[in-house]
């Protein structure tokens, strides 16, 4: 029984890392605006605060900051348990996904914000 609980201990412990990343001076990751996205580049890392106001579609939804709105892409294990509403202000990190007719980031992880 001690085997299987390390190994699950072990298990947890990469997943959590796995979305841990580097943040500062020289970093590809930055905190954004929804209006500075425009002058960022598709894969760019972006970091945004703000709301998850309404769901498009499966996975997709409206987030909002106070510089405007953009669809994003939460795979629903991405929330990893978070409950959201539209009066949740929460933290998202993921990349921008451009392509010929849209822009919308693909989420990596979900935070809610205190």
């Amino acid at each position: 029984m001690k085997l299987n609980t390390s190994v699950i201990l072990l298990a947890f412990a990469f997943s959590t890392s796995a979305t841990a990343a580097f943040v500062g001076t020289g970093s590809t990751s930055s905190a954004s605006t929804v209006k500075s996205i425009d002058d960022m580049n598709d894969d760019d890392k972006v970091i945004l605060e703000g709301y998850i106001v309404k769901e498009i579609r499966s996975e997709h939804y409206t987030f909002k900051d106070s510089t405007g709105e953009i669809e994003i892409e939460i795979d629903n294990e991405d929330f990893r348990g978070v409950e959201v509403t539209p009066k949740t202000k929460v933290k998202i990190q993921g990349e921008i996904d451009k392509n010929w007719t849209s822009t919308t980031i693909d989420v990596d992880h979900v935070e809610l914000i205190k």
